[in-house]
């Protein structure tokens, strides 16, 4: 038979209301703690977290929508956020949309479905109002790296605009004029802005926007290699190249290597993300890196904060920078 908080009273000596108070996250003494600790030790006890959600009202999970598991960023994005929500008690549930706006929607009724105390979400439907669904069950949403156009609600993101200034600017510093970026698609929030941010740094200092060289286009692997191929094979070749996210970036040095062209020799280049092959390939790249463990445990915290009453009364747009980390993929002009 299952042992119970009883069990745990008889071997302690402690009220029911301090086992209680330990088992839902609250301060109790250090003595008490550690004597629980060894009587649930003891009677190899287990939390019955269906029990606990009828009675409390929670369930301690969270849900976690993305557009795609294929994709590097979403898929490091949710493991930082499960890692701050575990040790906080509360569990991940992660379900992908399929980059389909319907998927996105029978996912989140199956998030809501299994009674998830709040949602996570990369959207992918950029007007946001699929979250509309969860909002009327009274179920509080954070989104991650994109803004909703129609639907307010907690959001952390990146200041992608100035993360593209900044490779920009690098270039510019050493002495680059003819100067490239592959981006995402056009229509998605960080795309839309990274391209803003690279094209106004360059108009800011007289450099020609040349639209054969602005690209977007999709953000994976093989759409880095085939823009990039692109690019180079054109008559008037760029001096620099911006790769503004993980996948492109992966292409976009297959697409080089494959074309014998040297980095930086031959074109320089900025990558952008955590891109562990920017450690071992040589030269190393210079990179754009976002804080993605930061950007992901903030919107946890506030999930967190906003399931437990303890948010502010308006929703918070909280906005991080990016960093670059120099290489030595960027040439002096």
């Amino acid at each position: 038979m299952a042992a119970t908080y009883k069990d745990i009273q008889r071997l302690t000596g402690l009220s029911l209301a301090t086992i209680s108070k330990y088992f839902n996250g609250g301060a109790v003494r250090e003595e008490n703690r550690q004597a629980i600790e060894e009587a649930i030790r003891q009677l190899d006890f287990h939390v019955n977290a269906y029990a606990r959600s009828l009675k409390s009202k929670r369930s301690k999970l969270i849900g976690g929508l993305i557009p795609e598991l294929d994709s590097t960023f979403n898929t490091r994005m949710m493991a930082d956020v499960e890692e701050y929500l575990r040790q906080r008690g509360y569990g991940l549930i992660i379900c992908d949309s399929r980059l389909d706006q319907d998927s996105e929607k029978e996912a989140l009724d199956f998030l809501l479905g299994r009674m998830v105390d709040g949602i996570i979400t990369i959207p992918y439907d950029k007007s946001g109002q699929h979250l509309e669904a969860a909002r009327a069950r009274g179920v509080p949403v954070v989104v991650l790296d994109r803004l909703p156009t129609d639907f307010e609600t907690d959001a952390v993101i990146l200041e992608n605009a100035d993360a593209a200034r900044t490779a920009a600017e690098t270039f510019i510093q050493n002495g680059h004029k003819e100067i490239a970026i592959i981006n995402g698609p056009g229509s998605l929030f960080t795309m839309q802005e990274r391209m803003r941010g690279f094209q106004e740094t360059l108009a800011a200092h007289k450099i020609p926007i040349r639209q054969e060289w602005m690209i977007d286009g999709p953000m994976t692997i093989d759409g880095g290699y085939q823009n990039t191929k692109m690019i180079m094979s054109l008559w008037h070749k760029p001096t620099a190249l911006f790769c503004a996210n993980y996948e492109i970036t992966f292409g976009a040095m297959m697409a080089l290597n494959e074309m014998g062209i040297r980095i930086p020799d031959e074109i320089s280049m900025i990558g952008f993300d955590n891109l562990p092959l920017a450690r071992v390939i040589r030269p190393r790249l210079t990179m754009v890196m976002q804080p993605m463990e930061k950007l992901a445990h903030k919107a946890a915290e506030l999930l967190i904060e906003r399931i437990e009453g303890t948010a502010p009364k308006d929703p918070q747009i909280i906005r991080m920078q990016a960093e670059l980390v120099a290489g030595e993929s960027v040439k002096t002009m």
